[in-house]
């Protein structure tokens, strides 16, 4: 399944860049997740709880990094099992997409394209959408509190 959301932050591309090119920190404005483990160059074990209605589980993930174009967009994937709760597993190819906007802020694209298996992935699209816009929704509040805060410099 494809998953698509966008939200705007008031800071300009270079500013947001920065602050995606620091995978950890990136990870500690998403919602649930519990640890990044850097294994390599471009390379993380992510621990991440989620609950989808009444599912709930504990994933860990490996991402990797697939490609960068500075200022413009960062290429992701990402696979990984339930290691606590419902039993699944998931396969995913993330990019993320920054547009300078004419008030200079910057328009992030997130693209998803996404594998659920097991019990969550017989929820159906419709849950998974559901609960990927609401971490889409979380994830930009905290993205703008720490670009506010001065945080794509520390």
């Amino acid at each position: 399944m494809q998953i698509q959301e966008t939200f705007t932050v008031d800071a300009p591309p270079a500013t947001v860049w920065k602050f995606f090119e620091d995978i950890e920190r990136v990870a500690r404005c998403v919602p649930g997740v519990q640890s990044v483990d850097v294994l390599g160059p471009d390379r993380y074990k992510v621990l991440a709880a989620q609950k989808v209605g009444f599912i709930s589980a504990t994933f860990e993930m490996v991402t990797q990094i697939e490609g960068r174009d500075p200022l413009k967009s960062l290429a992701l994937s990402s696979v990984g099992k339930s290691v606590k709760g419902a039993i699944g597993n998931l396969r995913s190819k993330e990019r993320v997409d920054f547009e300078a906007t004419p008030e200079g802020g910057t328009r992030v694209t997130l693209t998803s394209e996404m594998a659920v298996g097991g019990m969550l992935g017989a929820l159906g699209h419709k849950a998974v959408a559901s609960k990927s816009k609401e971490i889409t929704e979380k994830f930009a509040a905290a993205l703008q509190a720490e670009l506010r805060a001065g945080g794509a410099g520390r």
